[in-house]
């Protein structure tokens, strides 16, 4: 805010809530608007109340709260922060397949009773050697294989919308087909934004191919998994564990039954929300609105490139 106020020109409008409407009371007169994670969803029909309206800036990477295809029909480029938060995420990643292999839950609760005999339980588990899949090779999919071949991890990498090529180019295996990687991998680690192509893709036949000693990791978004299908795979041991930074409702109802499972470790989507991450969002976040504000756009961070100019 302090970089904002000292561009001079500008007159800014904070939400007294992170709320529809109040959103929908001050987009009208707005010429660009950042949103950060807590703010509903900017729909087709907000979009229609801005006629001003000359870009939207994400204060983060992910932009499920968006309608990109309603910015787009108004050439409206919408920003991302793009890689500033990907070390936070992808050593979240790494804390939550860790806190999983070495059954985190169950020990610090043993410890904190002063049960020491729980060790000999061997509920930990090494995960040197084992086989990472990552589902998704963007900005935090490549950093989460980077850090998983630093552990001894044998990585693979499935992505569907880049060329094997690229994948081997940076020293790991390319998966042609989700399905058939599955039974081979101890670890799958989904990066994957939230669309209609990716909603519900990890769901009852994805969980059937994986083998009863692997775990699942989600620091993406809660809906590209099928809830309702992990729980029941957790809960008849189809597979080990979980380690969950994203539900598909958030805050979960009480009596959601991943938060009473001592296999599944949980984090409150806080994967993005180290200190050093946000500080760097929120520098990037103001470089962007500057710099869209003065004509200039970094088309890697444009998620709909094509509404910016051709030169």
């Amino acid at each position: 805010m302090r970089l904002l106020r000292a561009r001079g020109d500008l007159d800014l409008h904070v939400l007294a809530e992170p709320t529809y409407d109040c959103l929908a009371a001050a987009v009208a007169a707005a010429d660009a608007v950042i949103m950060v994670p807590e703010v509903p969803l900017l729909t087709a029909a907000l979009i229609a109340q801005a006629p001003r309206l000359r870009f939207v800036c994400r204060f983060g990477a992910g932009y499920d709260n968006f309608d990109v295809p309603a910015l787009t029909a108004r050439r409206i480029p919408l920003l991302t922060t793009g890689d500033a938060n990907a070390v936070a995420v992808a050593e979240h990643a790494l804390y939550l397949m860790l806190a999983v292999a070495k059954a985190g839950v169950v020990h610090d609760r043993a410890a904190r009773a002063t049960d020491w005999g729980m060790r000999s339980q061997l509920r930990s588990i090494e995960i040197a050697g084992k086989h990472a899949l990552v589902v998704g090779f963007g900005r935090i999919g490549r950093a989460v294989a980077r850090r998983c071949a630093v552990f001894d991890m044998v990585v693979e990498v499935f992505d569907p919308g880049l060329a094997p090529a690229t994948i081997v180019a940076e020293d790991y295996s390319a998966v042609a087909n989700l399905h058939d990687a599955l039974p081979a991998a101890d670890f799958v680690s989904l990066h994957l934004p939230l669309s209609p192509a990716t909603s519900g893709m990890f769901g009852a036949a994805e969980l059937a191919r994986m083998k009863p000693t692997a775990v699942l990791i989600n620091t993406a978004r809660g809906g590209v998994i099928d809830e309702a299908a992990l729980i029941r795979a957790l809960r008849e041991r189809r597979i080990a564990g979980a380690g969950l930074d994203v539900l598909a409702v958030e805050p979960p109802a009480r009596d959601n039954p991943l938060l009473a499972m001592d296999n599944v470790v949980l984090s409150p989507h806080a994967a993005a929300s180290a200190k050093e991450a946000v500080d760097r969002v929120a520098a990037v976040c103001v470089r962007n609105v500057l710099d869209a504000l003065d004509g200039r756009f970094d088309r890697r961070v444009v998620v709909n490139p094509e509404v910016l100019p051709s030169t």
